[in-house]
């Protein structure tokens, strides 16, 4: 890989990584916007549900809620893996940038090694 090669490579790792990042954000914002909303609905229907059946158990009206959350529930659920696997990508794409400037300096440490003369024998 040369030069151009490896700066080129640095630079579309670097747009991959701000993008990873804008999709981490906005994963972030679904998944409080999915959290919310089944927040919301449980407690309107655990309020609903104690209203129609003042004298069920706590556990009916656990299994009544569920059942009429059950939809927001599976979306806050996926919401919050989709976030997850956002950030997950965030980390890989930051370390496939951090494994490139390595390659860049290691490159740079070559070309410099390269052109090393020992100068005490130069000038003898």
């Amino acid at each position: 890989m040369n030069a151009a090669e490896l700066s080129a490579a640095l630079y579309a790792a670097k747009r991959e990584v701000d993008l990873a990042f804008e999709v981490y954000r906005e994963a972030i914002a679904q998944d409080a916007i999915c959290d919310d909303e089944r927040r919301r609905g449980m407690a309107r229907a655990t309020i609903s549900c104690r209203e129609q059946q003042p004298k069920a158990t706590v556990g009916v009206i656990e299994a009544m809620v569920d059942l009429e959350t059950a939809d927001v529930q599976m979306a806050a659920r996926l919401a919050e893996g989709l976030k997850r696997t956002a950030g997950m990508a965030v980390d890989a794409k930051k370390q496939w940038l951090s494994a490139l400037q390595s390659l860049a300096s290691l490159t740079k440490a070559e070309a410099q090694l390269a052109a090393w003369e020992p100068r005490a024998t130069a000038d003898a």
